[in-house]
């Protein structure tokens, strides 16, 4: 008698811990910007909401670093990388996201996040 008692709050606990959860959602797309020591490519970037976005080196050594609006959802300003090597941030809110390679002086780009 105890068991079936008991079997219904286990059914309730269970179906309380299912796929609803409010911790962080995988990215639903990922984008590749390719770095080179005179541009990036594309030299703007647009995507929707939690995309991946991922600096990839093919060239020489490079250092992200967002000058205005810094974007939320991973660390985005990078250290050193270089050919081969990549860094990448997801983009959770929509706006525009200026960066530069400090590395490379005048090289710029944009990641723009729409819906």
């Amino acid at each position: 008698m105890r068991v079936r008692l008991i079997l219904p709050f286990v059914a309730v606990a269970l179906a309380a811990c299912g796929s609803d959860s409010t911790g962080p959602k995988p990215p639903v797309d990922t984008q590749t910007i390719t770095v080179s020591n005179d541009a990036f490519s594309p030299g703007t970037l647009s995507v929707v909401s939690n995309t991946r976005v991922i600096w990839q080196s093919s060239q020489g050594s490079h250092v992200i670093r967002f000058t205005g609006t810094v974007p939320n959802g991973s660390n985005p300003n990078s250290s050193t990388f270089d050919v081969g090597q990549s860094v990448n941030t997801i983009f959770l809110q929509l706006g525009t996201y200026a960066y530069e390679d400090t590395l490379h002086s005048g090289h710029t780009g944009a990641v723009v996040v729409h819906n």
